[in-house]
C-alpha cells in the first residue's frame, strides 16, 4: 500500500471567467491546446484516455500524480492495480491505483500511466479528474492565462523561443516516503512582511495565493475577525484567513499587491515536503515551466 500526501486544489470563490479566444500560435511553434477558466484561476483542459473522451480535468501543477474520479475509472473499465491512502488535512482516505494505456492532452500523449482513482469533491468544477505533474514533467510547458493557451513542448524549441529571467526551481527535501512521485515547483521568494524567505510551490490548481504556518516567518498579527472558509478536493471544510497584500521579490523580479490567504492550523504535510506556502499560477501573465533544467520563467 502506497501513501500519498495529496494538497488538493483550495476553493474561495466560485465564478467562471470565459478565457479570451485563444490563438493557436505557441513559442517556436509548440503544439497549443486551449483551456477554460473556472473560479478565477484555475483552468480546465481536455484529456482523452485510451482513445476515449474527451473529459474536462483540472490542470494542477501541484499534484504529483494525475488522478481519475472513480466514475470514469468504472466507465473506461479501469482496474485496481494495487491500493493507496490519500493524506490531506486531517484525514486519510482509501484509494486505488490503475494503469491506463494512453492519456493525452491536445496532440501530446504518455503511454502505460498510472494513475489515481479517488473520489473528487468538485461538483461545481464538472470535471473527470485531474491533470498533474507526472504528464506534465514529460514536456516543457507554457501556461499563457492571457490567451487562455497551454502549450507543451518535447523538442526542446520553445525553451529556445522563451526569453526572460530564469528562476531555479529548488530540490525537494529527501523524504523517505516520496517514492516514484513527481518533483514539485517550488521557488524561493521574499514578501514584504517576512522575516527570512519562503519557498513557494507554483499551483495550477489554486485558485488564491496561500501560506501555511505564516505566524513563524510572517511579522504581522492575524486577525481572528477576518476568516473565511473553503474546501479541498477531498470535501474537507477549511478554514482561511485574509493577510496584508504583499510585495513579492522573485529574483529581481517585483510582484506588487499580492493578495495572500493564511490556512489555519499547523500544516506539517507542508513542511515535511519543503514549502512555506502557495503561488497560484494564475496571477502570471505567462509562465513557462522547464522540467528538464529545472527552472521558470515568470511573466507579472
Amino acid at each position: 500500500m502506497t501513501n500519498l500526501k495529496c494538497f488538493g486544489s483550495l476553493v474561495l470563490a466560485a465564478t467562471i471567467v470565459p478565457a479570451l479566444p485563444a490563438e493557436t500560435h505557441c513559442p517556436g511553434n509548440a503544439a497549443s491546446l486551449p483551456f477554460r477558466i473556472v473560479n478565477r484561476h484555475q483552468m480546465i483542459v481536455a484529456v482523452a484516455i485510451n482513445h476515449t473522451g474527451p473529459f474536462d480535468f483540472l490542470l494542477d501543477t501541484g499534484s504529483q500524480i494525475t488522478t481519475v474520479d472513480p466514475s470514469l475509472a468504472a466507465e473506461l473499465h479501469l482496474y485496481s492495480d494495487g491500493e493507496a491512502v490519500v493524506a490531506g488535512a486531517g484525514s486519510r482516505q482509501s484509494a486505488a491505483f490503475a494503469q491506463v494505456d494512453r492519456l493525452e492532452a491536445g496532440s501530446h500523449a504518455v503511454t502505460n500511466q498510472r494513475v489515481l482513482v479517488y473520489g473528487l469533491h468538485t461538483s461545481d468544477l464538472h470535471i473527470k479528474g485531474i491533470l498533474g505533474e507526472d504528464f506534465l514533467e514529460q514536456f516543457d510547458m507554457l501556461i499563457d492565462n492571457k490567451r487562455g493557451l497551454l502549450c507543451l513542448d518535447d523538442t526542446g524549441s520553445m525553451r529556445e523561443a522563451v526569453k526572460g529571467m530564469h528562476v531555479a526551481l529548488l530540490a525537494p527535501p529527501q523524504a523517505a516516503d516520496r517514492g516514484a512521485l513527481s518533483r514539485l515547483l517550488i521557488i524561493e521568494a521574499r514578501l514584504s512582511d517576512g522575516v527570512r524567505p519562503v519557498r513557494l510551490m507554483l499551483d495550477s490548481g489554486a485558485n488564491v495565493p496561500l501560506l501555511y504556518n505564516a505566524p513563524q516567518y510572517m511579522a504581522l498579527p492575524l486577525s481572528p475577525n477576518a476568516t473565511l472558509r473553503g474546501r479541498g478536493v477531498d470535501g474537507s471544510q477549511r478554514f482561511f484567513s485574509a493577510l496584508p497584500r504583499q510585495q513579492v521579490k522573485i529574483g529581481s523580479r517585483e510582484l506588487s499587491d499580492v493578495p495572500f490567504f493564511s490556512l489555519a492550523g499547523v500544516q506539517n504535510d507542508a513542511r515535511a515536503k519543503g514549502f512555506d506556502g502557495v503561488l497560484t499560477t494564475g496571477i502570471f501573465n505567462r509562465i513557462f515551466i522547464d522540467h528538464a533544467d529545472h527552472f521558470v520563467v515568470l511573466e507579472p
